[in-house]
């Protein structure tokens, strides 16, 4: 009898390679620091003023930018993954 993997025709994703991890982590970092930041900002203002806006916006544009770019590579990685050339395909 065969393994349920060996009913699945193809992996539903790419491997993971260094640079998309990377990017991954930095996306989710990102994102974290824009959370803590909205958790924090009161204080966060009380302390710095106006330097919490400029750390909350510049923050939300890197995880904005660092997510979209991720997920455009991602895609670009699983569609190459997915229609690659395949000699059992047959």
């Amino acid at each position: 009898m065969n393994s349920w993997r060996n009913l699945v025709p193809a992996p539903l994703a790419a491997p993971e390679t260094r640079a998309l991890k990377a990017a991954r982590l930095r996306t989710m970092t990102g994102l974290f620091l824009v959370a803590a930041l909205v958790v924090s900002f009161g204080a966060l203002r009380a302390l710095s003023g106006i330097f919490a806006l400029a750390l909350f916006a510049g923050a939300t544009t890197f995880a904005l930018v660092q997510g979209v770019l991720w997920v455009r590579a991602k895609n670009a990685a699983d569609d190459a993954w997915l229609m690659r050339e395949r000699d059992d395909a047959l």
